[in-house]
């Protein structure tokens, strides 16, 4: 069997691997020069750095695993973060005794805040916060104070537009992960690979080159081919390929560009999953914002929605001495923001970084990057379980897997790495079934 698989991120690697490695060959198709995707890196003075800030929580098994796979277990990091949130001042919010300390809400709020993760873990069964909007959960859960002060900041500044339309069980989720991912000292605890996720990257790369698995860098698939109700094989930059199965590892939204073939139904279910884009502006410093290594920024006057401090978390001596910030802005892809150069970003955010930190100006920033991606967050709706659509699609041995998928998770590379495999995982089984229904023909003895 020989699989094609449309995309070189973390589940196009994990499907390949989990299909290489049961005898399965494999075929990547990759748009960028590079692999992984939304994890995949740059080089700062020679150290990869993610394009987009990554980290593990303590919970991610499959990435975990992967990591341990590629031999860089020892240098997988768990450590300490601090979080703030910032409105009109910066405000820690890394342990409970900080939550006392936040007074952009009243004190009974302040409590209220508290419990509400609390209240957060003893949610066994998400079914009924799909049938709940995150506002009115959150509402119902710390009243109309604690979501105005700091949750419908936070969902405006990810969802834009959409804020009312996020079920309750995506915020759920976020905050169970985070809450589950601290130390003894109830300190959030965060893994990261000294030197970069693309040392992992890189390593399985050649991993799964030494088992066969062919790569196409910067190679733009233009269609899927379907003949007689089954797919073919794959245009790839003008020239046809052919393939027993194709695996989609992208948004539907391209799925449904490549295969018009697609039946209306199954088109009309794809075509309901909408996507926010992302735009990130990565700074080199030659000094420190702030002590915080996760900034979330709830003033709605300020164009980005995080701050993430990078060396706050690992050494600025491995990139050469210098700090390394995100500036982070979900949006529509229509935006003037996701048409920003990495200078015109940095001008626009300039006046709001000087009013964030006390003595900062440009001088400070010694090199950017812009990086911005159309397809990262899917928008999580009411009822979204009858929405998600499966591994498989209606089409015979065209399979998709992709961030629309992860539910009640939300999208993230361990869950890519997981969900590459289970799409693999059931490839496989799918074709065992096909090949052990093909009846088997004998010759019959000549008399």
């Amino acid at each position: 069997m020989h699989v094609g698989i449309i995309g070189g991120g973390m589940t196009g690697l994990s499907a390949a691997d989990e299909l290489s490695r049961n005898g399965v060959r494999c075929t990547v198709f990759e748009k960028d020069g590079a692999l992984g995707g939304l994890a995949g890196s740059f080089k700062i003075d020679g150290v990869y750095l993610e394009k987009f800030y990554h980290h593990l929580f303590t919970s991610d098994t499959a990435a975990k695993e992967m990591i341990e796979r590629v031999g860089l277990a020892d240098d997988l990091e768990w450590l300490p973060t601090s979080n703030c949130y910032y409105l009109n001042r910066i405000y820690r919010l890394s342990s409970p005794l900080d939550l006392f300390r936040f007074t952009a809400i009243g004190f009974l709020d302040r409590i209220r805040l508290g419990a509400l993760a609390l209240k957060v873990r003893m949610v066994k069964d998400w079914r009924p916060l799909e049938q709940i909007t995150a506002r009115d959960w959150l509402i119902q859960m710390a009243g109309e104070g604690v979501y105005r002060g700091v949750w419908e900041p936070l969902l405006r500044g990810k969802f834009g537009r959409y804020a009312d339309e996020v079920a309750a069980v995506w915020i759920w989720n976020k905050l169970k992960l985070r809450g589950g991912s601290r130390g003894k000292k109830q300190e959030e605890r965060l893994g990261y690979i000294r030197g970069g996720f693309g040392r992992a990257i890189e390593r399985w790369e050649q991993q799964l080159c030494e088992r066969g698995v062919e790569f196409f860098l910067n190679s733009e698939v233009s269609r899927i081919q379907v003949e007689n109700g089954a797919v073919t094989g794959i245009v790839a930059d003008g020239q046809f390929h052919a393939f027993d199965s194709v695996l989609m590892t992208a948004a539907p939204e391209i799925l449904l560009q490549l295969a018009p073939e697609l039946p209306s139904e199954y088109r009309q279910q794809l075509s309901q999953i909408k996507y926010l884009a992302n735009t990130c502006l990565v700074m080199r410093l030659d000094r420190s914002l702030s002590d915080a290594y996760w900034l979330n920024v709830g003033d709605p006057s300020i164009p980005f929605t995080g701050v993430i401090e990078h060396t706050n978390m690992q050494r600025p001596e491995d990139y050469g001495g210098a700090h390394v910030a995100y500036l982070s802005r979900y949006l529509d892809a229509d935006d003037p923001y996701y048409r920003m150069s990495a200078e015109e970003l940095l001008d626009a955010y300039l006046p709001h970084l000087e009013r964030m930190f006390r003595g900062f100006s440009r001088d400070w920033v010694k090199q950017v990057w812009r990086w911005r991606e159309r397809y990262t967050q899917p928008v999580i709706g009411l009822n979204y379980s009858k929405v998600r659509p499966s591994f498989r699609t209606p089409v015979p041995r065209l399979w998709l897997c992709c961030m629309a998928q992860v539910y009640p998770e939300d999208r993230g590379t361990n869950y890519a790495i997981a969900y590459g495999r289970k799409v693999a995982e059931e490839l496989l089984g799918s074709h065992r079934k096909e090949s052990e229904s093909q009846p088997t023909f004998r010759l019959s003895p000549q008399t």
